[in-house]
């Protein structure tokens, strides 16, 4: 996934403050931005469908007057996150999102950065990573998105709905939050993600990418299957709750502890498989098989990349067990009773409810996106001739029931 709140401990942790929930007034915000950029109407003519280019060109303009970009001295990252701001314009929805960003007179500050575990792969000749594409600390002033560095690398087309994703979905929602007196619980909420991640994939949809990601795909099947998987894959989202769990927090960590505990055990077996998997090619060149060796060389790029990931999602479900004993901890007991009340309180608030309005809004969107181009099929392998990872276990599946061979791993 590719959101990461750093601090995700010390707001966990933190009391929760008791002020009463308000609804600013947006036409009072960014107020010189306003004057400056939507004379005329500008705003509305840089969201609409097919804006003119000089439109796109001020609403960017004005954006970036909102943005600082951190390129750490080389001319190139700034150069490369210019270009990724650029190619948002090209996005209704992140039009849309940049006239709220201007209007909410929300900052950020941008940059790429190296994000821990990250490893580029060459598989079938493409250069892939597999970690998150990028995080927002929100408790920062202003909040910092930090972009996967190997995004300068490879997976470059996945760039702009990260940044989107980040950028309107965190560090916007934020200064919304603020705005609405939550700004101390609604990272939270279990759709704060959810959000994010609609805006990636609609922006990435309208910018003619391929809705590749499965999480996409999972959640506009099943929004409640999304948030169940989604809370063992990072500490942070495994600290999220539905407003229903923000009434009894304690039995929820409790459970996803519980949870926890049973997908480690799994780490070792899906290791032994893959190893399996990697020694079943090296055998079916060899007689009496005697397929040929070349078929295999793009599925066992793929097998030794998941191995690889391996120790790292490890790591993670450790780091999320510990995180969820820390939370089961705060919430024990009469202090934690009190937080809890505070939570529940707070859950009630108009912040949530418009949110889930705007998400179910998107949702529409993608959706219809999705069906105009649906893309869950992936491409062949450029490679000719080569066996697919499910053909391979397939092909291993039969040789166990035969007796013709009776070579074993």
């Amino acid at each position: 996934m590719r959101s990461l709140k750093i601090l995700f401990l010390l707001l966990s942790l933190a009391p929760l403050a008791s002020a009463p929930a308000r609804a600013g007034n947006l036409d009072g915000l960014a107020e010189e931005g306003s004057v400056l950029f939507d004379g005329g109407g500008r705003y509305e003519r840089a969201a609409s469908e097919n804006p003119a280019p000089e439109d796109r060109a001020a609403l960017l303009a004005e954006l970036k007057k909102h943005i600082n970009i951190d390129d750490h001295g080389v001319p190139a990252e700034k150069a490369a996150m210019d270009s990724l701001l650029a190619r948002l314009m090209d996005s209704k929805t992140a039009r849309e999102l940049s006239v709220q960003f201007i209007k909410e007179d929300a900052k950020v500050d941008l940059s790429f950065e190296e994000i821990p575990n990250t490893k580029i792969f060459t598989v079938d000749g493409v250069k892939v990573f597999r970690t998150s594409g990028g995080h927002t600390h929100t408790g920062t002033v202003p909040p910092q998105v930090h972009l996967n560095k190997a995004y300068l690398e490879a997976r470059k087309e996945d760039a702009p709905d990260t940044l989107a994703h980040e950028m309107f979905g965190h560090a916007l929602e934020r200064k919304k939050a603020e705005r609405f007196g939550v700004q101390d619980v609604y990272s939270y909420d279990q759709d704060e993600e959810a959000n994010a991640g609609l805006i990636g994939w609609t922006v990435g949809a309208e910018l003619g990418n391929k809705v590749e990601d499965g999480w996409a795909w999972i959640y506009m099947d099943n929004p409640a299957n999304y948030h169940k998987r989604l809370k063992t894959n990072l500490p942070y989202y495994a600290g999220t709750l539905s407003t229903e769990e923000m009434k009894d927090p304690l039995s929820a960590y409790t459970k996803r502890l519980a949870e926890v505990n049973k997908l480690l055990p799994r780490i070792p077996i899906r290791r032994e498989r893959y190893t399996i998997l990697l020694k079943v090619t090296d055998h079916l060149p060899e007689p009496p098989h005697k397929m040929e060796a070349s078929s295999f060389l793009t599925v066992r790029e793929d097998i030794s990349a998941s191995i690889d990931t391996l120790p790292g999602n490890e790591q993670n479900l450790n780091e999320i067990k510990s995180y969820l004993e820390k939370l089961i901890f705060a919430y024990a007991g009469e202090k934690g009773r009190a937080k809890q009340e505070a939570l529940a309180a707070k859950s009630k608030n108009d912040y949530f409810t418009e949110k889930q309005k705007a998400m179910e809004e998107r949702r529409q969107v993608l959706s219809g996106l999705m069906l105009a181009k649906p893309n869950r099929t992936p491409d062949p392998p450029k490679r000719p001739g080569q066996c697919t990872w499910e053909q391979l276990e397939g092909i291993w599946d039969t040789h166990r029931r035969s007796t013709e061979c009776l070579w074993q791993p």
